[in-house]
Order: structure tokens, then C-alpha cells, then sequence
């Protein structure tokens, strides 16, 4: 692995703000932190290039343009677009020529940003554009004006205004955000179906055929509209039904599995572990001294 490298040239107007922040213990152990922020005017020969940051890095566009080069590709960057990289992978973004840029930034970290970052990344390139309505720069404002003005008060809610900018930022991406009069009719049906007859042994290809799509463009659409494969909104669903009825039923392990569609015990065990992090047993047992 390399060393951490930067080269630079700050080149912004006197309006420009750049403000550092020293996290505490609780905040690096606990919570979302801001390591940077600002907004910049930058002037046209402005560039930072680096790698091997322990950092996260948000960038929105309020005017101007600039580019990005992340992980071998070189992306425009216009007004009401955002850009959200990991800084360990290498980065080089500056001002477009003969332009300027006019940017709200905030470097940032904490021990879920990971999975958030992972998701946004499954869904979308590290440009995105946002909706006129986005409320990011709002929220970008209000984090730099809460570490201008420091207090007791700036940790904790400078990790919930990240929440919110990491949340709006993975919603986004997954095009989650779409009315719900936009679902098409047949991802209600199928998963209202599943909610009702999840026991039942069912195909892709099956539901596909009877809602008259393909069965890859039905499971690019149930994950888009979802978040989930329509095979793990399955397994969610029986497994919640399983939780059910070891918390409030005697009924035998082995019996549970079967009611719920799967007929391999082992399998069930697997399943449940995998996703509740416990066996069946042990979670029976914990929810019966509780």
C-alpha cells in the first residue's frame, strides 16, 4: 500500500471559508465526524490531488464547474451535482479552465460511513445529479455554520445532520426517493403476494411470466423500487415470520422451518444466523428470559 500523498494549489477568493475540527474519543467511537468543511470560490488554477486519506469527501456544485479523476475516470462536474469518494483511492479534482467553481465540501468520517459509502457506490457513480428540490446544500450550510459557532451541542448534531446528508445521498442513488405512485403496480402485487404466501415455493421466471416481464428487468426493477433482490425480500419475510413464532409459540424448530416455506432445518438455522447473528435456539431462549 502507498503513503499518503497530496499536492494542491489553493486558489479561492477571500470569501472562501475552510474550517478544521479535532474530534473527540466519544465522537470517533460513536458517532459521524466532520474532519474539514467549507465553501469555496475557487479561481482557475485550483487542484488537489492526493490518496491514502482516512476521509470521506462530499462536494457540491452551487455554480461554476469543475472535473473529477477518480478510480481511472474523469467526470464534468456542474452546478447541482454532488461528488462522494472514498480518499483512500486516488482523487484529482479541479477548477475547469477558464472557469471558476463555487463549491460547499466537508471531509468527514465515522465507523458506518463504510456502509453508507458502499451503497451509494453499488447505485450510482461518484457524480450524481440532484434534484432542484435536494435538500443537501441546505444541510451542508447548516453543518458549517454549527462548526463556526462551536459548543457543547456540535458533535452530536453534526453527526445527525451527516445522517441526514448520508441517507439523502443513498436514497438518491437508489432512485428510492420516486412517488409511490410511480411503483409500478406489479411490484405491489408481488410483494404483497410474498407477504401472504411466503411458505409457498415460488420462481422468478413464474412471477416474471405472470406479470409479463422478463425476469431480469422484474428483479433490476423490485430491487430499484425495493431495495431488495426479490429472493431476499423472501428470506426477510419468512425469517421475520420465524422470529414471530419462536418468540410466541412452543411449536418445535424443525416445525417453524417448514412453516415458513423451508424444508432444510439446517438451511433455516444458516438463514436465521446469518441474519439475526443467532440460532434460532439461542434467540427462542433470549427472548424467553427477557
Amino acid at each position: 500500500m502507498c503513503a499518503y500523498s497530496e499536492r494542491s494549489y489553493p486558489a479561492w477568493s477571500d470569501n472562501s471559508v475552510r474550517l478544521f475540527a479535532t474530534p473527540s474519543a466519544f465522537a470517533k467511537e460513536s458517532l459521524f465526524y466532520v474532519q474539514e468543511i467549507g465553501y469555496f470560490e475557487t479561481l482557475e488554477r485550483y487542484f488537489t490531488e492526493r490518496e491514502q486519506l482516512e476521509s470521506y469527501l462530499l462536494v457540491y456544485t452551487l455554480a461554476g464547474s469543475g472535473r473529477l479523476t477518480y478510480r481511472g475516470t474523469t467526470y464534468p462536474l456542474m452546478a447541482k451535482q454532488l461528488f462522494f469518494i472514498d480518499c483512500m483511492d486516488y482523487q484529482h479534482y479541479a477548477t475547469e479552465q477558464g472557469q471558476s467553481w463555487d463549491m460547499l465540501w466537508v471531509h468527514f468520517n465515522g465507523s458506518a460511513v463504510r456502509a453508507y459509502y458502499e451503497q451509494f457506490a453499488l447505485s450510482s457513480e461518484p457524480v450524481l445529479k440532484l434534484q432542484p428540490d435536494t435538500p443537501v446544500p441546505a444541510l451542508l450550510r447548516q453543518l458549517l455554520e454549527l462548526h463556526a459557532r462551536k459548543s457543547f451541542r456540535t458533535e452530536l448534531v453534526g453527526s445527525q445532520l451527516i445522517t441526514e446528508l448520508l441517507t439523502e445521498l443513498v436514497l438518491t442513488a437508489q432512485q428510492l426517493e420516486l412517488p409511490y405512485a410511480d411503483i409500478p403496480s406489479y411490484i405491489g402485487e408481488i410483494t404483497q403476494w410474498m407477504d401472504e404466501h411466503f411458505a409457498e415455493r415460488m420462481s422468478l421466471t413464474e412471477l416474471a411470466a405472470e406479470h409479463a416481464v422478463s425476469k431480469y428487468y422484474l428483479a433490476k426493477q423490485f430491487k430499484r423500487y425495493t431495495g431488495f433482490s426479490p429472493n431476499e425480500y423472501l428470506i426477510n419475510t419468512r425469517i421475520t415470520r420465524a422470529k414471530e413464532l419462536l418468540k410466541y409459540s412452543d411449536m418445535p424448530i424443525a416445525e417453524i422451518a417448514v412453516q415458513i416455506g423451508i424444508d432444510n432445518v439446517s438451511h433455516f438455522i444458516s438463514l436465521f444466523k446469518d441474519r439475526v447473528e443467532q440460532t434460532p435456539l439461542v434467540y427462542r431462549k433470549k427472548w424467553r428470559q427477557s
